[in-house]
């Protein structure tokens, strides 16, 4: 009997190899990781693209280093920052630099020990923008972290809300959930969010394209139907006379790489879903509300976000999604007509992601430093 492929398989043989490829996502990006108010000098733990990394604050500064420490394999974020600007291992007191990942001093061995200097810790590029701390994976020379930023996020008068949370499920069915045509309209008829708005039984003319800036692929639909007979089964949906059309969300949306979903709401703010890689079978979703507002119009939308945008979006609405997330199981699959977004996305992922998802000479080597 054929044994089920799980996410860390190949997802469509063939048609995207790179995209198929990239069950840990794609190197050579800026990848937000935790919000800055979330780091102190207590060090944090965290896996991005399958690497475990630990970070920490010195002096008003974010750092991160691999988490592991070369002696004998113990996580650095199991250790404290006893001594300025390092970060000592809770096993032996092997004592690194957090800005450069020397090793200092071991502390058990003297003042004089001959692996001091010798024994290093591979560091990671960071950077705070936006309220959050962004890390670089790869093997390139890392562009300016404003690269991999939405340029909606970084106006001065942008009110940033959100939350952070590891979940299961790979990152691809996370994104291809969010760009998702088709599964709004039946997944998420019952939920508190969307009692309200009159959902379209079916779509047509969907289409995506590259937006003017080269940045986002655009996802928008030509034909909404609100309601039809279906042969042999009846009419849907149901109506019901308090619903108005158009209601939950707009008709385009936009994903871009690495893995960064946009959708403009109604009440013009605008919700931006950020699925970070953790591993082959996990996801950091980082997801965001964002209203461009000064003072009293700012303060309405944070109150408006903690009232129910939090719970009714982000929570009962957004678990139907993240259920259907860990229940993906792919390959095989059939795709539809309103799937045209998912394969226009893998095929940008083919032809657009950075470097290359095969591990590089350079990765090789510092893979086989960490380990």
């Amino acid at each position: 009997m054929e044994q089920p492929q799980s996410a860390s398989q190949e997802l469509v043989a063939g048609n995207w190899p790179r995209y198929t490829a990239a069950t840990r996502g794609f190197r050579n990006y800026w990848y937000p990781v935790l919000f800055a108010r979330d780091l102190g000098t207590r060090p944090v733990s965290v896996t991005l693209l399958g690497e475990q990394i630990v970070l920490v604050r010195h002096a008003g500064r974010a750092y991160a280093l691999h988490d592991r420490c070369p002696h004998r394999g113990v996580p650095l974020s199991a250790g404290r920052c006893r001594f300025s600007g390092t970060i000592t291992c809770a096993y032996h007191g092997w004592t690194y630099e957090l800005a450069t990942g020397r090793l200092m001093a071991v502390l058990t061995d003297g003042p004089d020990s001959p692996i001091r200097g010798r024994a290093n810790v591979p560091t990671y590029p960071v950077e705070e923008r936006v309220g959050l701390v962004w890390v670089y994976v790869g093997d390139e020379l890392p562009p300016p972290v404003e690269a991999d930023i939405p340029e909606d996020l970084l106006q001065a008068d942008a009110v940033v809300e959100g939350l952070i949370e590891v979940r299961p499920g790979n990152w691809r069915y996370a994104v291809e959930n969010g760009i998702d045509e088709g599964h709004a309209k039946y997944l998420h008829q019952d939920t508190p969010w969307s009692w309200f708005t009159e959902f379209s039984a079916w779509t047509r003319g969907v289409r995506v394209f590259p937006s003017e800036d080269g940045q986002w692929l655009v996802r928008v639909r030509e034909e909404s139907v609100f309601e039809d007979t279906y042969e042999g089964i009846g009419r849907w949906p149901p109506k019901h006379f308090w619903q108005r059309k158009g209601g939950a969300a707009s008709s385009s949306l936009r994903v871009r790489l690495p893995g960064t979903v946009r959708v403009g709401q109604s009440g013009s703010w605008l919700d931006y879903e950020i699925f970070v890689p953790v591993d082959d079978d996990h996801h950091r979703a980082v997801l965001l509300s964002v209203k461009h507002a000064r003072g009293l119009s700012a303060l309405l939308f944070r109150v408006r976000y903690w009232l129910y945008i939090r719970w009714l979006y982000r929570g009962l609405l957004g678990n139907q999604d993240q259920w259907m997330i860990e229940l993906m199981q792919t390959p095989p699959e059939r795709l539809y007509r309103p799937d045209v977004a998912i394969s226009g996305w893998r095929r940008w992922c083919q032809d657009h992601a950075r470097g290359q998802t095969e591990e590089t000479p350079a990765a090789a080597a510092a893979s086989a430093a960490r380990r």
